[in-house]
């Protein structure tokens, strides 16, 4: 059922011409010219294993881009598909959490060089590939297998000089646009001039990273608009245990809607 739930909420929201305004993001001289962009889009793949969005009080949107967030959450998020201080989703884009997915860690200790822990076989998400893991594409194939062939997801750390998913195979390609944990798109630009084609963008939104609202939101509105497959991705990860607060939800809410209708 959640197959065709989306599609028929994204055509009933998808009616007239109207967007949402925003004037942080109106102002953002990058995000103009991301939307700018002219590489072509590739349709975007998997979009039935997002969590069903509910009922969009936005029923005159047009919806300019459909989008699919995917949430590399580490820490407890909320559910991103329901209103956030009365910011509500538009219908124009889906959203996944890792922990709602099949999820595996790279750990050389465990057998098949892979840990992981079933929250569902919709999907899977791989973290992650890198020059330091021995055995990446074990790991990965051992997550694939055992997930019952869910479709595949990996991050791919940024090494210095580009992302570098080593020939492995997967439905979506994470290109994490940071480096350390203190930074959240660091690497934004060398994605975008180079890798954009290839790899969805993953940014990062911990705690640690220092993010106000409007900077998620400017963060959040880039990456969505800039990416060419229709999907991106935010890492969130808090070393004090707390679940993602529910401004920084809202945050994320409303870039997506304004992603999707500019």
């Amino acid at each position: 059922m959640m197959k065709h739930l989306l599609p028929l909420v994204l055509a009933s929201a998808c009616t007239a011409d109207v967007a949402i305004d925003d004037p942080d993001l109106d102002n953002d001289p990058e995000l103009e010219a991301m939307a700018g962009d002219t590489m072509p889009e590739t349709p975007a793949v998997d979009v039935d294993t997002v969590e069903p969005i509910a009922a969009s009080l936005h029923a005159d949107l047009a919806c300019a881009h459909h989008r699919y967030l995917h949430v590399a959450n580490f820490s407890f998020v909320d559910k991103l598909s329901e209103c956030v201080n009365g910011i509500c989703p538009n219908g124009c884009w889906g959203v996944q959490r890792r922990t709602s997915g099949f999820a595996c860690d790279y750990d050389a200790g465990a057998s098949g060089d892979v840990a992981e822990r079933d929250g569902g076989t919709t999907f899977a998400s791989y973290n992650e590939i890198k020059s330091l893991n021995a055995h990446d594409d074990v790991a990965v194939a051992r997550c694939e297998a055992d997930s019952g062939h869910a479709p595949m997801r990996t991050y791919t750390v940024w090494n210095g000089a580009g992302w570098d998913s080593e020939g492995i195979a997967a439905n979506i390609h994470f290109a994490e646009l940071f480096g350390t944990q203190e930074e959240a798109t660091s690497e934004l630009w060398p994605w975008y001039d180079r890798y954009r084609g290839s790899y969805a963008p993953l940014g990062n939104i911990s705690p640690n990273v220092g993010l106000g609202a409007i900077d998620i939101e400017r963060e959040v509105a880039r990456i969505c608009t800039a990416t060419r497959n229709g999907w991106l991705a935010l890492y969130y990860y808090n070393q004090a245990g707390d679940s993602m607060s529910d401004w920084k939800r809202a945050a994320i809410i409303a870039a997506m809607n304004y992603c999707t209708t500019h």
